[in-house]
């Protein structure tokens, strides 16, 4: 387990105190179960997983009944370390509880380019010098004018001319929606006039049926009252004969 702080990173050899027996590096967060042993916080929970004894003295152990040390914390807190990027030529050393200040400053700290697509590690230090040389360099115009500019058009890039030509593409672009919207008018007013006159037909082809009942309605009204005409006159013909 590493849950502690390595010990070679302390400029001074730490007191053997100090050392948690399941990590074997210096106490992180200290804490004391009830049997009087010191261990990291992270590595006797992880050990508790396992077993809940104490992996100094085999007494039972409970999770409730450990206590953290905040002056022993301190304490530690207060040993000189140095940083971890001696390796890359740093050498600061400085008190454990900066040692994050110290790595969000440290000149030989690692660092990814920023710029999409390049991926580069370079030192702190040396990240002004590589975006300088870097092909993935990218960066909006300072000027306001929106364009990304990239290395190889960075020197001829032109504020007035790039906004006249974003302007005139975007001018065509509007004229081609105008166009476009002109054409769908007149395929809908095409069909609108289209629509009109078959309706102006289905209107007439009624109208020409209606007349056409009511002519064959009075054609069989007038022949249903013509038998009964010359019955009556057979009749009053018979009656003058008899007469």
């Amino acid at each position: 387990m590493t849950g502690g702080y390595e010990v070679d990173q302390f400029v001074d050899p730490p007191d053997d105190d100090l050392i948690c027996v399941i990590c074997r590096a210096v106490l992180r967060c200290p804490v004391r179960l009830k049997c009087n042993h010191v261990f990291c916080k992270e590595c006797i929970l992880q050990w508790m997983k396992r077993q809940v004894k104490c992996p100094c003295c085999r007494q039972s152990i409970d999770q409730n009944q450990m206590l953290v040390l905040f002056k022993l914390s301190k304490s530690i807190g207060r040993l000189s370390v140095k940083c971890r990027n001696g390796q890359q030529g740093c050498r600061a050393t400085f008190p454990l509880s900066n040692e994050y200040l110290h790595i969000s400053t440290c000149p030989y700290e690692w660092q990814i380019c920023p710029h999409e697509g390049c991926g580069q590690q370079v030192l702190r230090k040396d990240v002004q010098a590589h975006d300088q040389s870097c092909t993935h360099w990218r960066q909006l115009c300072p000027m306001g004018c929106g364009t990304l500019l990239v290395r190889e058009n960075q020197t001829q890039h032109n504020c007035y001319r790039e906004l006249q030509q974003r302007y005139l593409a975007e001018r065509r672009k509007q004229r081609a929606i105008a166009a476009n919207l002109r054409r769908k008018m007149q395929r809908m007013q095409s069909r609108m006039a289209q629509i009109k006159r078959q309706i102006n037909l289905m209107c007439e082809s009624l109208e020409v049926g209606d007349l056409e009942t009511e002519a064959g309605e009075g054609t069989s009204a007038w022949t249903d009252a013509s038998p009964s005409s010359s019955r009556h006159r057979h009749t009053y013909n018979s009656r003058i004969r008899f007469i």
